[in-house]
């Protein structure tokens, strides 16, 4: 009888998921940016803002989920030996984790654009009619611009916050 270790059947579904969940992603947002760039009836600027979180939503499903599918897959064993050094190499996993901040912060911030553009279109419909495409553009770029704020301070926070924590062990070591 074949035994098999019940935490890389866990991993084999962890990773299983994750690609099914990328392939929706990309395949749903992909559908959204060619219907928008085909149908010429939804050229219009409310959509600018969909079409952006569209970007960011397939950029999060296509670049940095595939790269956490292949750490998850790397935590339970599932690849060779040589296949997490990639991981190892300091410089890539911090690549990662900014561009992967960077469109989730995206992604986060046009929901939020999109809620205050809608609740505007309804509180003042005329103002918001009158709204040129300038300022839709001027509001993607502050998305990307603040997403990218936020992604450097979080990232450099979370290093001292870490070099902290090791000076830290280090001296508590030096003690004892």
């Amino acid at each position: 009888m074949l035994r098999v270790d019940s935490s890389r059947i866990v991993g084999i579904a962890s990773c299983v998921a994750l690609v099914s969940v990328c392939i929706l992603i990309v395949l749903g947002n992909l559908m959204t940016i060619v219907l928008f760039a085909f149908n010429k009836r939804l050229h219009k600027k409310t959509f600018f803002l969909v079409i952006n979180m569209a970007f960011a939503d397939l950029m999060l499903g296509g670049v940095t989920l595939p790269v956490y599918t292949y750490l998850v897959g790397g935590n339970f064993h599932l690849w060779s030996e040589h296949a997490g050094e990639l991981w190892k190499n300091e410089s890539f996993s911090n690549l990662h984790i900014i561009v992967d901040t960077v469109f989730s912060q995206a992604s986060l911030i046009s929901a939020i654009i999109i809620s205050c553009e809608r609740f505007y279109a309804i509180y003042r419909p005329l103002k918001h009619r009158a709204l040129s495409s300038i300022a839709y553009r001027v509001t993607i770029f502050m998305v990307w611009i603040l997403a990218a704020i936020i992604s450097a301070v979080q990232w450099t926070g979370l290093s001292k916050l870490i070099s902290y924590k090791q000076i830290g062990r280090a001296s508590c070591r030096e003690r004892v």
